[in-house]
């Protein structure tokens, strides 16, 4: 074994019985350690390095994985894992009680089931939070006095792709998996927020959690239906003895629970595509778990699943890793049990490779990251501070030589310089943020996400750009001008497009020729399209850059309630993207009137390939009207084919019909012959029958005379019999008496 080798911690803990398992008995058994599950056909006994019964606490837990998460502010990774089947407790253990009411819109699963009332959010109980919350707050009390910049991300693997829960709720953009030789694995294009507070950390785990995508199952009436890794980044900004920074990754992760094909219920066919996708990761994590676990240098299938694909440091290289493995007591639930025991089996002879995370102070590349952000942090300071945006392309450029620049003198950089950075980096990203959010309610809600979900995003007002104006340049009044201008003009934009379309006989909507399938005629189109409104509008003024720093400073109309910005990061291959709220509008404005240059480009092509089509349809209907005039001919021959046909069935039918009448006299004749000669057989039968009976007559007139003529002889003979014995008597007596 290793010298910083140790193995995987596995802890169980047994949920208590509820409602839904209907008064069963209890299957499992605990002793210290050690848990028994049994029933009348299963029996197995484990042990494993913590058990938490149906009655213990939530700090109880915590206090179980505390050492690994301080861990985390000392330099070393950290991953805690829930697993279990579905409805066990893995979201209670990781998230705690009643977190469910954060996330307001469960998907259903029966339809004949109502879903229950969504109960309103309250605030933290430290009793009852789970591991996720109680870690950030734990994590930002022993790091209060420490010099470290701390970032978090909040991303979910839904039907195997990965979303990030902060930046893309609609999951229309699912994010790929990189690797780094000096980094790892890492997900792309990820945001990730930096956070000073731990109310500020726990927000952002309440708003992602909103995008989760959850179910009501049989077991669960809100069931996670994706598998969660809230991830916190620690970089350290002051380098210790040795010229190392602290680098620190720590992995929150709530597994999907399994689940059996329910044969009972309705499951709809996303229900049964999200069933098949969590067992098929699930299944590829066991695998994982056997083949590490073996201690063998065979394959290891990581790239088989993305959730084996993020978690390969975890379960293997320099993370120190807990498992949570959780189960219900029920007895009907005694299979899913075996199944989680014998995974959490495998998984605490798994060894990992516990070191400290450093990185050297004067690495190059860490160096032209933190310039790089400097410099861009400083260029989006002075916009707000000269009140207006110059001209984005040349700024870029000039980024992009300041960049060149700095990389050159990269190398005689000293750790104190390389110090002097990491702060100038985190005071310029604080000031950037406080200029953000001046005018606006603070509270712990601080950042809008770019994408948004009417599901699970509440309308709220922001403060628009004129607030912003007002504190940047006061008593100007030209705000609600340049507003109205900007509106207006796009108004006219679209209006104008709009009425050159429609005076081309054109549909406004698919912009082909009238009739469409919109509009059925142009009358239908004028009363569909109404003209706007005039509004009476002041000057523009010549202020173009108030009306730059509009187009950079307006925010989003949808954000959650009292929202604040921040500036976030996406990494991308060697480098990370700074994505500023600041730019976010002058981009949308960008794209608007692309897509405005794009459509009327895109109107020009239609007109020239409508004139292309009307040339094309005028020779299709001359082609059309002459085959038309010989199919008319072609039927005019049919037609007298057809008569001279009619007249031959006529005729066919008349010599048919005279051949029947015929046919039917003949049989008519036929008929009345075979009638006379069956009335002739039968009177020669009646004859035939009376001869026979005369006959039978005889014959019994024979047969009783006979017998009474054998009767009278046999008396006749008896009589005679009866006289040669007389005689014969009378003639022995007379030679007796002659003797």
């Amino acid at each position: 074994m290793e010298e910083n080798s140790e193995h995987l911690k596995v802890a169980i803990r047994v949920r208590p019985m509820l409602d839904i398992d209907k008064v069963q008995d209890s299957a499992v058994f605990l002793n210290d350690n050690t848990i028994q599950v049994s029933d009348s056909t299963h029996m197995t006994t484990s042990t494993y390095d913590r058990i938490f019964s149906s009655a213990s606490s939530q700090q109880e837990v915590f206090e179980y994985a505390q050492s690994s998460v301080e861990g985390v502010a000392r330099g070393f990774n950290c991953t805690i894992l829930a697993y279990g089947q579905t409805g066990s407790g893995k979201t209670y253990t990781m998230f705690g009680a009643e977190w469910e009411s954060n996330n307001p819109a469960p998907q259903i699963y029966y339809q004949n089931r109502i879903p229950r009332p969504v109960k309103k959010a309250q605030p933290l109980n430290r009793l009852k939070i789970g591991i996720i919350p109680t870690s950030i707050l734990h994590l930002f009390e022993i790091t209060k006095e420490k010099p470290l910049t701390i970032y978090c991300s909040f991303l979910q693997i839904y039907n195997e792709k990965i979303y990030d829960l902060l930046q893309n709720p609609n999951r229309d953009k699912p994010l790929p998996i990189r690797e780094e030789r000096d980094s790892g694995i890492f997900v792309e294009n990820l945001a990730e927020y930096v956070v000073e507070k731990a109310e500020d950390c726990i927000f952002l785990l309440k708003q992602g959690d909103r995008n989760r995508v959850v179910r009501q199952t049989r077991f669960n009436h809100h069931s996670s239906r994706s598998h969660t890794i809230f991830q916190i980044l620690i970089e350290g900004d002051k380098a210790n003895k040795r010229g190392a920074l602290k680098r620190a990754k720590m992995n929150l992760c709530d597994l999907a629970g399994s689940e059996k094909f329910d044969k009972e219920g309705i499951m709809v066919k996303d229900h049964i595509q999200e069933m098949n996708n969590i067992n098929k990761s699930l299944t590829t994590l066991g695998k994982v778990i056997s083949a590490l676990s073996g201690n063998t240098a065979g394959h290891i299938p990581y790239r088989e699943s993305k959730l084996t694909r993020l978690l390969q440091d975890s379960l293997a290289v320099n993370t120190r890793t807990i498992l949570i493995a959780t189960i219900s007591p029920a007895s009907v639930y005694i299979e899913e049990t075996l199944n989680t025991l014998k995974f959490a089996d495998r998984a605490k002879q798994v060894m990992v490779i516990v070191k400290k995370n450093e990185i050297s102070a004067t690495n190059d590349q860490l160096v032209a990251k933190l310039q790089r952000e400097i410099q861009h942090l400083k260029s989006l300071l002075s916009l707000n501070k000269k009140g207006g945006l110059q001209d984005i392309s040349q700024q870029l450029l000039a980024l992009k030589e300041e960049n060149e620049r700095l990389k050159k003198i990269t190398k005689n950089l000293t750790i104190e310089e390389v110090e002097i950075l990491k702060q100038e980096n985190k005071k310029l990203r604080l000031e950037l943020q406080s200029i953000k959010e001046k005018g606006e309610n603070t509270d712990e809600s601080f950042f809008v996400t770019e994408a948004r979900s009417s599901s699970s995003v509440k309308s709220a007002k922001i403060p628009d750009a004129r607030e912003v104006l007002s504190l940047i340049d006061p008593g100007s009044n030209i705000h609600s001008t340049l507003e109205m201008w900007k509106k207006k003009e796009m108004e006219e934009a679209v209006q104008s497009l709009k009425v050159k379309i429609t005076t081309e006989g054109r549909c406004p909507v698919c912009t082909l020729k009238i009739p469409c399938k919109h509009y059925s005629s142009s009358k239908e189109l004028s009363r569909a399209i109404t003209p706007v409104r005039n509004v009476s509008l002041p000057p523009c003024p010549k202020r173009i850059n108030n009306e730059n720093l509009i187009k950079d400073l307006e925010t989003h109309n949808n954000s959650f309630e009292n929202a604040k910005k921040i500036t976030f990061r996406t990494r991308v291959k060697n480098s990370y993207n700074e994505e500023p709220a600041a730019l976010a509008e002058f981009r949308e404005e960008e794209k608007r009137r692309q897509k405005l240059r794009e459509t009327e480009s895109k109107l020009v092509k239609l007109s020239k390939i409508e004139a292309y089509r009307e040339e094309k349809i005028r020779k299709e209907m001359q082609k059309l009207e002459e085959d038309k005039q010989k199919e008319e001919e072609d039927i005019i021959r049919e037609q007298i084919k057809e008569m001279n046909r009619r007249k031959y069935l006529e005729s066919q039918k008349k010599k048919l019909e005279e051949f029947q009448k015929i046919k039917d006299q003949e049989m008519r004749e036929l008929r009345q012959k075979m009638k006379k000669e069956q009335e002739e057989l039968k009177k020669k039968e009646m004859k035939k029958q009376k001869v026979l009976d005369d006959q039978k007559k005889k014959i019994a007139e024979y047969q009783s005379n006979k017998k009474i003529l054998e009767e009278v002889t046999m008396d006749q003979i008896e009589e005679l019999t009866k006289e040669v014995l007389l005689k014969q008597k009378s003639s022995v007596r007379s030679s007796t008496e002659l003797i």
